[in-house]
C-alpha cells in the first residue's frame, strides 16, 4: 500500500502533516512528533521578533472545537534559523516553514531566512481575524483594520514577491474567513505563483464564556479567539471542494481532523494530504499515529492500493447525480434496518422529527406513510443498523 504524496514535486511518506501551531513551538517539538508517521512537520508562525503571549490562550469548546488567541513563534526568526531549523531537519521529514512579515519587505527576508535554514516550504497565511482588539489594546493607538476578504489582490502581490524570492515552493495558506469566496482567492493566488493552497486557518472572531462567572475563557480585552478544530471541518470540506475545482495545485486540507475518516474525508474532497493542530493539542500527539493507522485500516478494508484512488472521488459522485438525473429527489426512501446488529438504543426514534419511527418488540419499526426520508435516523445510529441507499454505489 502506498500512503505517499507529492506536494509541489516534494515526496512525502505519508499524507499527514502536523500544521502551524504548538507542535512546531521548536525544533524538539518536531523531532518528537515526526515518530508518528507525518509526512511533514510546520513550524509555528516565524516572525522576526518573538511574540509573547496573552494568556489563557487556548481553550477546547464542545465537540472536538477549540478557541485560541496565540500569536506567532515564541522565538525569534535568529533563532530558528540558527538553533531550531537544524534540530528540526533532523526528523528526516520535509519542513514547511510557516511564516509573516509585518510589511511585505519583512515577509521576504524571512522567506529567505527559512529556505536558506533548509525549509522545504514556504507556508504565508493570509489573516488572524481576532487579533486586533488584542494587539489595539496591547499598543495604544494603534489602530488594526478587519481582514480584507472581499479583494484577494493585496494578498496575491504579496505571494507573487515571496515566490520570487525563493526557489522552494509557496503555500497560501486561507483563513476560513475566505469561505465565501474561496475560488477567486485560489485563483488570484496560483495566478501569483502560489505552488500549493492549505485551507483552512481559524474563523472568527469567537468567543466562549464561563457561566458560573460570567468571564470570556479567554484572556485579552474581550476574550475574542478564533475557532478551529471539529466545527469547521464541514465548512472547509466545501472549501477544498470548490478550491479543487477552481484550480490545479494541490491543496491540504486543515479542520477537525481528529480521526482516519476525517482525513479520508478531506481526500476524497479532493486534498492532496490533510494538516492537524487542535486534536492533537487537545488529545496529545499520538493523535497522528492514530489517524495515520485508520487510514490504513480504512484502504485494506475497502480494497484500496494508493490514495490516488480516492481522492476527489466526492466530485465523481456529484458528476454521477448529473449523469443519473438525481440532482434533486423529492421521493423518500424509507429506511432499513439490519436486526442482527440493532441495539435497540433509541437513538433513532428519539432523533426523528416526524414521528415516523416506533418501538416494537424487537426494536424500531419505521412508519412508511409518516417517514420523510430526510436521513437522520441513520445518521445518529450507532452502529451502522440502519441503511438508506438513496444513490448507487460501486
Amino acid at each position: 500500500m502506498d500512503l505517499s504524496v507529492d506536494i509541489a514535486g516534494i515526496k512525502l511518506n505519508s499524507p499527514i502533516i502536523s500544521s502551524s501551531g504548538v507542535d512546531g513551538k521548536d525544533g524538539e517539538r518536531i523531532q518528537q512528533i515526526s515518530e508518528y508517521n507525518l509526512g511533514a512537520a510546520t513550524t509555528k508562525t516565524i516572525v522576526k521578533d518573538m511574540f509573547v503571549d496573552v494568556i489563557p490562550n487556548m481553550k477546547a469548546v464542545k465537540g472536538g472545537s477549540m478557541i485560541n488567541c496565540v500569536f506567532g513563534a515564541n522565538l525569534t526568526s535568529d533563532q530558528w534559523f540558527k538553533e531550531e531549523f537544524p534540530k528540526a531537519l533532523e526528523a528526516g521529514i520535509p519542513i514547511i516553514a510557516n511564516m509573516a512579515g509585518q510589511n511585505p519587505d519583512e515577509a521576504i527576508e524571512l522567506a529567505k531566512g527559512c529556505e536558506a535554514a533548509g525549509a522545504s516550504f514556504i507556508e504565508y497565511p493570509t489573516a488572524c481575524p481576532h487579533m486586533g482588539n488584542i494587539l489595539e489594546a496591547m499598543y495604544p493607538g494603534l489602530k488594526i483594520d478587519l481582514p480584507e476578504v472581499s479583494d484577494p489582490s493585496e494578498y496575491a502581490r504579496q505571494i507573487e514577491a515571496v515566490k520570487k524570492a525563493v526557489n522552494i515552493p509557496v503555500i497560501a495558506k486561507f483563513s476560513a474567513i475566505y469561505h465565501l469566496n474561496c475560488k477567486e482567492w485560489a485563483k488570484a493566488v496560483v495566478e501569483a505563483g502560489a505552488d500549493v493552497i492549505s485551507t483552512a486557518d481559524s474563523i472568527g472572531p469567537a468567543i466562549g464564556i464561563d457561566i458560573e462567572t460570567g468571564q470570556p475563557l479567554l484572556g485579552g480585552p474581550k476574550g475574542y479567539g478564533g475557532l478551529t478544530g471539529a466545527a469547521l471541518k464541514p465548512l472547509v470540506l466545501r472549501m477544498v471542494m470548490e478550491i479543487t475545482e477552481a484550480v490545479d495545485v494541490p491543496v491540504i486540507g486543515i479542520g477537525g481532523i481528529a480521526t482516519g475518516a476525517d482525513a479520508i474525508e478531506y481526500i476524497m474532497a479532493g486534498a492532496s494530504a490533510v494538516a492537524m493542530a487542535s486534536s492533537t493539542t487537545m488529545y496529545g500527539y499520538e493523535r497522528y499515529g492514530d489517524v495515520y493507522d485508520g487510514i490504513v485500516k480504512f484502504m485494506k478494508r475497502k480494497g484500496y492500493n494508493s490514495l490516488d484512488e480516492i481522492r476527489g472521488l466526492a466530485h465523481k459522485r456529484i458528476a454521477e447525480r448529473v449523469e443519473n438525473e438525481q440532482q434533486i429527489i423529492h421521493t423518500p426512501l424509507v429506511p432499513t434496518r439490519n436486526m442482527g446488529v440493532c441495539n435497540s438504543c433509541l437513538n433513532c426514534l428519539m432523533a426523528c422529527p416526524y414521528g415516523a419511527i416506533d418501538m416494537g418488540e424487537t426494536g424500531p419499526i419505521f412508519i412508511e406513510e409518516n417517514c420523510h426520508g430526510c436521513g437522520m435516523c441513520v445518521s445518529v445510529c450507532g452502529n451502522n443498523a440502519i441503511s438508506q441507499q438513496y444513490y448507487k454505489v460501486d
